[in-house]
């Protein structure tokens, strides 16, 4: 297995790294080392003779109490007799070069007319943003020199870009602005993509369109708009909780998670109740279609307390992203915590809620609980969840990475075998 560092991973000495991996390696096959005695073979002789300290940072301890969970023996072996493990990290990589088309780059900005005027200011030293080497033109952009790119080959450099993986505007001018300069780059993009006959095909929509969205009016004051839904069901606990009712403020982010036994009309009327008794009645409810939701004693008692009920599109979940995507990240942070108990799940709730509502929000750049009450949230810091939350928000960016990287690849696939079509 491998498994790439996160940024604060990145910031780790050698020796953390190495106790890291191991950490990493236990909690993948967690399920077949517990009960057995295994050894732990290690280049690391630190990681050896720390574990025998009885003084440790908090980390390390954390990893250290961690791994009082397995029968192991540690045994250092030098690093030259571990080269199959350093395989990864050492095996040298064919890099890929450009000759071909940097010499023709070069040939043309020979007779190129903007270039030998840039050349002829840098002789007068009236621009500094430009370079020569070895008669070379390169433009210098944020201490990175890119190569100037003739009128002449500008279209067949941005084909080349934009043809591997036929990627959208954005991805295909982040690209050539690595290697390439060429001035007005945008418009040339947008033009070269636009008469893509490859995107033109396979970004044609099939069946049954969505239709338009009518967008919601953005809040601009708390408790105005609620976002509400059910997740679930989990494992069945002493009190027979096997859902959560989920209500998120539209403009703080604010979110308030309640265990409940079903998820029926009346739970949800319950529970916003509840809400009503601390915070008023909302402006506006915004639900999915699902049955609580669509039965005639919710839409009563929304109609009854004045509460304007809005239910999103079937078939597009985004229409009430916000508890989508705070779903995705309570339930596998919920099953971290409560692995070694599943039914003991309801009880980190309280927990995961407020390191939630005390954490940072990207899209508000502040903490939903400051925007709600005008000041920070003054608690003790809960290490375990902010851990399991940090990492739980890493892999759902991880997994959105590898997702595209996969929809990259299949839309290669398809373009290669629709090339290989044409030359038949």
């Amino acid at each position: 297995m491998s498994k790439k560092t996160s940024p604060q991973e990145e910031k780790y000495s050698s020796y953390e790294l190495e106790v890291l991996a191991i950490i990493e390696a236990l909690k993948k096959f967690r399920n077949y080392l517990v009960g057995s005695k295994f050894r732990i073979i290690t280049d690391c002789s630190a990681f050896q003779k720390t574990m025998s300290k009885t003084q440790l940072t908090p980390k390390i301890a954390r990893w250290a109490l961690f791994l009082e969970d397995f029968n192991y023996e540690i045994v250092h072996r030098p690093g030259k007799q571990m080269k199959h493990v350093d395989c990864l990290s050492r095996y040298p990589i064919m890099l890929v070069t450009h000759d071909e088309i940097t010499s023709r780059i070069v040939n043309c900005q020979q007779s190129d007319e903007y270039i030998s005027s840039i050349k002829q200011l840098l002789e007068n030293k009236q621009i500094n943003d430009f370079v020569l080497k070895n008669n070379i033109l390169y433009k210098i952009v944020n201490d990175s020199d890119l190569l100037v790119v003739p009128e002449a080959l500008q279209n067949e450099i941005i084909r080349k870009v934009h043809t591997n993986g036929h990627f959208a505007l954005a991805k295909t001018e982040q690209v050539l602005e690595q290697e390439f300069y060429i001035p007005n780059a945008r418009t040339k993009i947008e033009n070269v993509i636009a008469n893509c006959v490859e995107c033109i095909l396979y970004n044609k929509k099939h069946g049954k369109g969505e239709g338009f969205l009518n967008p919601i009016p953005k809040d601009n004051v708390p408790l105005n708009t609620y976002h509400i839904d059910f997740v679930g069901p989990l494992p069945s606990t002493n009190k027979r909780y096997q859902h959560i009712f989920t209500v998120v403020d539209t403009f703080t982010k604010f979110t308030w998670f309640y265990p409940v036994k079903s998820p029926s009309a009346q739970e949800a009327i319950d529970k916003l109740k509840l809400q009503q008794t601390i915070f008023g009645n909302p402006s506006r409810i915004i639900t999915d279609r699902g049955s609580a939701f669509t039965a005639n004693e919710f839409e009563t008692y929304c109609s009854e307390e004045d509460i304007q009920h809005l239910k999103i599109t079937t078939g597009i979940p985004r229409g009430n992203g916000q508890i989508e995507r705070m779903h995705r990240i309570l339930i596998p942070v919920l099953s971290k915590l409560s692995h070694d108990d599943p039914t003991k799940w309801f009880k980190h709730v309280p927990t995961v809620q407020r390191v939630i509502n005390s954490s940072t929000s990207r899209s508000t750049k502040y903490t939903p609980f400051e925007l709600m009450m005008g000041t920070r949230m003054k608690n003790k810091e809960d290490i375990k969840v902010n851990e399991v939350l940090h990492e739980e928000y890493l892999n759902r960016l991880m997994h959105e990475r590898d997702e595209m990287r996969n929809d990259a690849k299949k839309n290669i696939l398809k373009v290669q075998e629709e090339n290989r079509r044409k030359l038949r």
